[in-house]
Parts: structure tokens; sequence; C-alpha cells
């Protein structure tokens, strides 16, 4: 792993780009001595994280607290309708 201050990298910034694509190198931007950013290769689906799913029955759960914490601080939604809130969204 390379490390460069960020006048290099501005100055150098395609040859950095090459050398990572080219060889997988990675290599860290300094600002001052501390690292602030990675180039590195962008990469397939190991990289990124999962998306994280949930079962209907999570999903479900969430939005029933969602809904709870609605009503708690405004209880004047209680009794809207989805034709009511179409409708203040149109004022």
């Amino acid at each position: 792993m390379r490390e460069v201050g960020v006048l290099e990298a501005k100055t150098h910034l395609s040859a950095l780009l090459d050398a990572v694509e080219r060889d997988g190198e990675i290599v860290t931007i300094t600002r001052h001595g501390r690292a602030v950013a990675r180039l590195s290769p962008a990469g397939g689906a190991d990289d990124a994280p999962a998306p994280r799913r949930l079962s209907g029955k999570a999903l479900a759960a969430r939005f029933q607290a969602l809904h709870e914490s609605i009503l708690a601080t405004h209880p004047e939604v209680a009794d809207l309708t989805w034709e009511d809130l179409k409708e203040d969204a149109r004022r």
C-alpha cells in the first residue's frame, strides 16, 4: 500500500488511477500526514456489503413502531385518511 500527500495525488491522479486499475494497488491519500482517503479497485460484490433485507414480519413491526411514534407526537393525525393526506399535500 502506498501513501501520497494531497498535492502529489492531485498532480499524479491519472497515474495513481492507472496503478490502481492495472495492479490492484491501494493508495492512501494523506493530508498533513493523516490518512483522509483511499483509492482502491472498484471490485465486485465482495467489496460492497450486502443490502439489508427485513422479513415481512420485521418490516411490519417497524412500520407499526413508526405509526405509533407519529401518533404519540402528532395525535391530530389519528383520524386522517390517505385521501385527506393527499388533499392536504396538494394545497
